[in-house]
């Protein structure tokens, strides 16, 4: 390479890892172009969509009538090659191609290091195109976010940004996805702050606002500035509506979890029951026939909705028939995505609240006067913003979507109220999981509050506990415990029977009350049976720790829980302090923090040393002999070494080095390497004297 250039490459990287992870304005820029590329992103699905419809449904963006006009074999024969297609490509290409997408986003902003496959985007358009294009029923939605996302993510990593900054740019696709896709770029940025950072931090928001913008723009250059739909006028006529939406928020509620449990039992259907025994290349195919025969019913099960939407805010359907083609979508969503269809359940939950919303209309306008009824249209758009927030446990995002979707004000009280209801229900009802979220939690994957993983999760009770307990008798005297709570550093006793059985505890707050009394006789008379408490939780060997986290939490007077042997047996076998859960929930969370970030050198070969900010190098080396077998706090490493011990990464037993952040106590063995950071100075004198 010529020396100029070499040169000047050396310099547009200096440029960049100066400003790639401090500057503001940098993140801005970036998250800008991953806007555009998300728009651009979602306009190619459309065209790839479109295409898939006019070879296979012979027409594209069919219309009701093209739909009916078509032969029986057609209306089969098409989701079913789709299908066929879908599981070619998912079972031979790209896995995480299958599904929703989002709860894939989530998992990898969670716990992956917001890395995403960079074919994932390619692999997901095509799949996308296929099953949405071929009739399955299933939104595009949930496929441009995770394109998005994959865009994000691969431009993140191409420019080396820190795993915080990459989330916000996986967040940016993400957000930029759904706003070009609906032509919402306020919905799209709520989605990405609500459903996959469930963070609203400013500093993350910026940058989210930017992409969605920059792609609602570039798709309004492509389509033109329209709403996805056109609905009639509506309003909210009167106070008194508020009780039927009320009611209809209830309904989308029900109706969310029902849409869950469907999916998820459709899932397991074709994962374990009978369909498991077919190739997974031919389950997205026995999805598609079923769907195929749907249509032979009715053709608006085919597709994202949009149709079933339309149809609903025209008001041009009976009762009866909103209501089968609300449980015949919910239905086909499952089949098409639990039978490892490509696509989203946005775009169907839409379809379905609508279709709710529009049923709903016409069982309360017999009760209401003509000037007391807003028109079907309205309990149509409340009833999509229900089933948004109740599926998705995102209320802002529903009440977002539905008002940018329709551009009408008029009705937003209605529509606030369905959502808030709809979430709440579906959140008692189904433990505060989504539909992303729930299919996480059949992974074994838990999240708190949509983002957060459960670090706690694989951590027991039986490996934290101290044996410090101080007992005492049910039939020994308050005037002999007290001076015994009071001289210990413990803030409670345990009283137990002769054979160690647990009965109950004193507390200092229990202690305090006698001293305080004005019978001071009172102390020589009670017993600890008569001032001992019996509600404190108590804890087992085989709880997690994320278990044992929460029954503090319901009970915060208690700083410590006894551990008793087993259910049927209450021995009494040690204690649980909540100071000690918090310590191991903060050392998992420096684990996940410190490994992500130092992924890179934690892949480096021995003696190979990685600049990652300036003066500052991590070098790998093997752990020197004469630092085996001494606690790391003998060692003093940053007084003897003037360097910080990173990393620890030991052989197990298959022979590959697994990583992890030492204690204070770890003991170094043969074999082991450390992953030190220091200055260059100091790392230099560390190689000479090693």
């Amino acid at each position: 390479m010529h020396p100029a250039l070499h040169w000047f490459r050396r310099l547009v990287r200096h440029r960049i890892d100066a400003a790639r992870n401090a500057d503001t304005t940098f993140l801005l820029a970036v998250a800008a172009l991953v806007g555009i590329l998300a728009g651009l992103a979602a306009i190619l699905l459309g065209m790839a969509i479109r295409l898939a419809q006019r070879l296979l449904l012979s027409a594209a963006d069919p219309s009701l009538d093209a739909l009916l006009d078509l032969p029986s074999w057609q209306l089969v024969l098409a989701p079913t090659l789709g299908g066929a297609l879908v599981g070619l490509v998912t079972t031979f290409l790209v896995r995480e191609a299958k599904g929703h997408g989002v709860p894939e986003v989530i998992r990898a902003v969670a716990v992956g290091g917001a890395r995403i496959r960079g074919r994932v985007a390619v692999a997901k358009t095509i799949a996308s195109a296929l099953t949405i294009g071929s009739g399955g029923s299933a939104g595009r939605e949930g496929p441009i976010i995770q394109i998005g996302a994959a865009i994000g993510s691969r431009l993140g990593q191409a420019l080396g940004m820190t795993p915080r900054r990459l989330r916000t740019l996986v967040a940016c696709g993400a957000s930029a996805g759904i706003a070009a896709t609906f032509n919402a770029p306020m919905a799209g940025a709520m989605f990405s702050v609500e459903v996959i950072l469930g963070d609203f931090a400013p500093a993350r928001f910026g940058p989210i606002v930017i992409a969605s913008v920059l792609a609602t723009a570039v798709a309004r250059a492509w389509n033109g500035n329209l709403p996805a739909f056109a609905p009639p006028p509506c309003r909210l006529a009167s106070v008194s509506e508020l009780l039927p939406y009320a009611l209809l928020g209830l309904l989308c509620g029900l109706a969310s979890l029902f849409y869950i449990r469907a999916n998820r039992e459709l899932e397991r259907f074709f994962r374990r029951g009978p369909a498991a025994r077919w190739a997974a290349v031919l389950r997205p195919a026995a999805g598609g026939a079923l769907v195929g025969l749907a249509a032979l019913a009715s053709p608006l099960v085919f597709g994202d909705g949009h149709l079933l939407a339309s149809t609903a805010l025209a008001d041009t359907l009976p009762l009866w028939l909103l209501l089968a083609l609300a449980l015949a979508k919910t239905l086909a969503t499952s089949v098409t995505l639990g039978s490892g269809g490509s696509g989203g359940v946005f775009s169907p939950a839409i379809a379905i609240g609508a279709l709710l919303g529009a049923a709903a209309a016409h069982l309360a306008s017999p009760f209401l006067s003509p000037a007391d009824f807003g028109g079907t249209a309205a309990y149509a758009l409340a009833g999509m913003a229900g089933m948004v927030a109740g599926s998705m446990l995102a209320p802002m995002t529903a009440i977002l979507v539905v008002f940018e979707i329709s551009s009408n004000y008029a009705i937003i009280l209605p529509v606030m109220l369905t959502a808030i209801l709809a979430s709440v229900v579906t959140a008692r009802l189904n433990r505060d999981l989504s539909i992303y979220t729930a299919s996480l939690a059949r992974r074994g994957i838990r999240l708190f509050r949509n983002a957060s993983p459960d670090l706690l999760r694989d951590r027991f009770a039986r490996d934290h506990a101290r044996d410090d307990c101080i007992p005492a008798g049910p039939s020994e005297p308050a005037s002999s415990l007290l001076p015994r709570l009071l001289a210990s550093d413990a803030s409670q006793l345990y009283v137990v029977t002769p054979d160690s059985r647990f009965l109950g505890v004193v507390t200092l707050a229990s202690a305090r009350r006698l001293l305080l009394s004005r019978n001071p006789a009172l102390d020589r008379v009670l017993l600890a049976e008569d001032i001992m408490r019996t509600d404190i939780p108590p804890v087992y060997p085989t709880d997690t720790l994320s278990a044992v986290l929460s029954r503090f939490a319901d009970f915060p007077s208690y700083d410590a829980l006894p551990l008793l042997r087993s259910p049927s047996d209450p021995t009494l076998v040690g204690s649980i302090h909540y100071a000690d859960v918090l310590s191991v929930y903060h050392d998992e969370i420096l684990m996940a923090d410190s490994t992500s970030v130092f992924s890179p050198a934690a892949a480096l070969a021995p003696g190979q040393s990685l600049e990652i900010a300036p003066n500052c190098l991590v070098l790998e080396t093997p752990a020197p002999p004469d630092w085996l077998s001494t606690p790391l706090r003998d060692l003093r490493i940053p007084d003897t070494a003037n360097l910080r011990l990173l990393l620890l990464k030991r052989p197990n037993p298959a022979g590959r080095f697994v990583a992890s952040i030492p204690t204070a106590d770890t003991r170094l063995a043969p074999g082991d390497r450390l992953l030190l950071l220091g200055t260059p100075d100091a790392i230099h004198r560390f190689r000479d004297r090693a």
